[in-house]
């Protein structure tokens, strides 16, 4: 009861101090989890008053939950123990002091009363209403596509419209939202969702210009001056179409079959644009890309090699930017393309190629296409130029070949040839075959064939003609006006066989051999004279040519085989000594390894099966003086020391006398089997044919002549060869 009593005496007093007080208010905001300040006004009627006590209150409570007490001299602070130590009043000056709440709380929001005691003065109230601010719980910025990930929006194109929505979720009170761009506020219309505890602010940009590309926009949101407001940073990614594509140079004038490259740059697309290449309508492969360092130019290189049919077509590249529908942008040329003549040749109006007689006139065309024009047509035949000669014929005429009055010989293989500044270039050849009766092969037309008794011989008879014969006729005789017709023989288109056997001296004789085609028969037979075989006669009109002082060239005519196939043994010796024997299938032979300034002699001979020829003539021939000093030269066997005299001079005297003695024995035996079995023939052919080596020479200083056992005739036992085994006595120079 005393205390009730107690309790209204205090309020009692309270409400006389009220009364009798001054009454000021404030404001006071603070962040949750911050601190809050809340003033009090200490500020006395009396220049000589202090403070006593100070009060303070939370709402309607009749309680003080904090007093801080002067009366005592030493300043004393109390809390209600509920509260901790969050609270406690600072005093800044005489004036004012601070009651701070540290860390504030949601629910320390309310009214607070501060009651100032003085000793003298009326008490002071000051009225605090304290807001806790709770800030923003996230911020979420999203683009037509959706949340916008990494700080970038999905890729708009260029022109397109882009929406930004800034939404802020949570906080109190509800967050302003605000859209900014390079420092400066464009949008700040901010809608709230108080049921949804949510506000937002939507950007639209109804057209994307370049200049939006990787433009920043910042959301802004805040809702409380305490704080700086939360930021999220948004950029534009974008599709640029292309603003230039272009062919780079002068479109000069290109060569056929030669490389070049030619460059497209295509600039502004982003992403870097793709750029194709197209000849009159159709894609070409290929074309290397590259992209310069900020991606704003790319440029194809694209390596073409011309054709002539190239010439007058569009060649196009086109780029684009795949991500912007109707982008491309297209740079075209005109190709103007320098080509070689197209040349064709075409046998003439009414012409049938396969029925051209001699006799006929024929005539050709040629045909040019060229850029440029030509600068001079050419007329061959089977490789060779034509000029004009109305003897003979010939008619040219620029782009027209006539040739009148056709014979067998004016067969061949026709083309002509245009050049202009970029080269040279040859038709399609034309092969003019001009039909003729056949004809022997041989020019002569006359052969004459070796052949011993009861041997087979083979003879063949080629005969021209056009077309080639088919059909053959052979006959033989051996006295005159009298001739049978052979049957035995085998043929095929432009020749025939025999295989004929002599058995009596009645056999020797003439075969005839005719041929015929569409045209007829021939007229002059191919003869063969079949003769005994015989020995060659030995080649003539013998010569040294290319002299030096170490080799020579040594060069005879064949002569009359003895109607079989013959080769050729060259002796060359010095001073009696043997140097070297050489075989060879021509009769032709290098003479080497010979010794300065020294004279030499040569001595051919023909072999064939059946034996060997007469000696020809010796030839002598000095070689040059070696240039400078002369060199020694050791021609000893391999192994002999140069330094010791061996056997001395007198050695090599007698190895060469024996050697002479055995060359001279030799050929005396020669003679004696030449002169006792010589079978005279009585046709000698003395036609030169061509050389044609089938043999190496062989090394004068290793090796011996050996006849070619092809040619001995194993049928003939009367024929004893003549040795032709000679040994090479080595030179020693002293």
């Amino acid at each position: 009861m005393a205390a009730m009593c107690w309790t209204l005496a205090v309020i009692a007093w309270q409400c006389a101090l009220l009364a009798a007080g001054d009454i000021a208010a404030e404001i006071a905001e603070a962040t949750e989890g911050g601190t809050a300040s809340l003033p009090c006004n200490l500020a006395a009627g009396h220049p000589l008053d202090r403070v006593n006590v100070v009060l303070w209150y939370r709402g309607n409570s009749d309680s003080p939950f904090y007093r801080y007490d002067l009366r005592e001299g030493r300043p004393q602070h109390w809390a209600e123990p509920s509260l901790g130590d969050r609270y406690f009043l600072r005093l800044a000056d005489g004036e004012k002091a601070t009651l701070t709440v540290a860390p504030i709380r949601l629910t320390d929001e309310d009214v607070y009363q501060c009651h100032v005691q003085f000793s003298r003065s009326p008490n002071s109230i000051t009225h605090v209403n304290l807001t806790v601010i709770v800030p923003p719980q996230g911020i979420q910025v999203s683009d037509d596509h959706g949340p916008i990930k990494n700080g970038i929006t999905s890729a708009y194109a260029e022109g397109a419209s882009l929406t930004l929505t800034c939404s802020a979720s949570s906080g109190k009170p509800l967050p302003r939202v605000s859209w900014w761009r390079d420092g400066e506020q464009i949008s700040d219309e901010t809608q709230y969702f108080a049921e949804r505890k949510k506000s937002q602010n939507v950007l639209k940009i109804n057209k994307l210009l370049r200049t939006h590309l990787l433009a920043v926009f910042s959301c802004e949101v805040s809702n409380s001056q305490l704080q700086p407001p939360l930021v999220v940073r948004v950029a534009v990614d974008m599709y640029l179409r292309p603003l230039e594509s272009r062919l780079q140079g002068d479109n000069q004038p290109l060569s056929a079959g030669r490389r070049t490259d030619i460059t497209c740059k295509c600039k502004g697309s982003r992403p870097p644009a793709v750029i194709t290449w197209w000849k009159d309508g159709m894609s070409l492969e290929g074309g290397s890309v590259a992209v310069s360092a900020d991606g704003n130019t790319t440029t194809s290189t694209l390596t073409f090699t011309p054709t002539a049919s190239d010439h007058g077509l569009l060649l196009t590249c086109r780029a684009s930017n795949h991500r912007i529908p109707l982008s491309e942008l297209r740079d075209t040329w005109m190709l103007r393309v320098l080509y070689p003549p197209k040349v064709t040749l075409t046998l003439g109006h009414g012409l049938d190629a396969n029925d051209i007689k001699e006799g006929a006139d024929v005539y050709f065309e040629c045909h040019l296409v060229a850029n440029p024009w030509v600068l001079r047509v050419w007329w061959l035949r089977d490789g060779q130029r034509l000029l004009s000669n109305a003897t003979s014929g010939v008619i040219v005429s620029n782009q027209t070949l006539v040739l009148q009055g056709v014979s067998r010989t004016s067969s061949g293989r026709y083309c002509c040839e245009a050049s202009n500044t970029e080269g040279s270039s040859k038709s399609a050849s034309f092969h003019l075959k001009v039909k003729y009766e056949p004809v022997c092969g041989d020019m002569s037309g006359r052969k004459v064939l070796g052949a011993a008794k009861d041997e087979p011989l083979t003879v063949e008879c080629k005969v021209e003609a056009e077309p080639a014969a088919q059909l053959f006729r052979w006959s033989f005789n051996s006295t005159p006006g009298i001739s049978k017709e052979l049957t035995e023989f085998t043929a095929e288109p432009g020749g025939s066989q025999l295989t004929y056997t002599p058995k009596v001296a009645a056999d020797y004789g003439t075969l005839q051999c005719w041929g015929r085609n569409e045209l007829g028969s021939q007229r002059m037979p191919c003869t063969y004279h079949i003769v005994p075989a015989g020995k060659p006669d030995p080649p003539n009109m013998c010569a040294f040519a290319n002299i030096t002082h170490h080799s020579t060239v040594f060069v005879c005519k064949k002569g009359f085989d003895g109607g079989m196939r013959q080769k050729f043994a060259l002796l060359v010796t010095a001073a009696d000594a043997l140097i070297a024997n050489l075989s060879a299938s021509a009769p032709e032979f290098l003479i080497s390894n010979l010794e300065p300034a020294q004279d030499y002699i040569a001595t051919i001979y023909s072999i064939n099966a059946k034996g060997w020829s007469k000696a020809s003539n010796p030839l002598s021939v000095r070689t040059l003086p070696a240039p400078g000093l002369k060199e020694r030269r050791y021609t000893g066997p391999v192994g002999e020391d140069k330094s010791s005299g061996g056997g001395g001079p007198w050695l090599y005297i007698v190895l060469a006398a024996g050697a002479t003695l055995i060359v001279a024995g030799a050929i005396g035996a020669i003679i004696i089997a030449v002169r006792r079995f010589k079978v005279d023939s009585p046709v000698h052919d003395r036609r030169q044919r061509s050389p044609k080596r089938e043999e190496i020479p062989l090394n004068p200083g290793a090796s011996t002549f050996t006849t070619d056992t092809s040619l001995n005739d194993d049928k003939n036992p009367d024929l004893i060869p003549p040795s032709n085994v000679f040994w090479i006595v080595p030179l020693r120079t002293q």
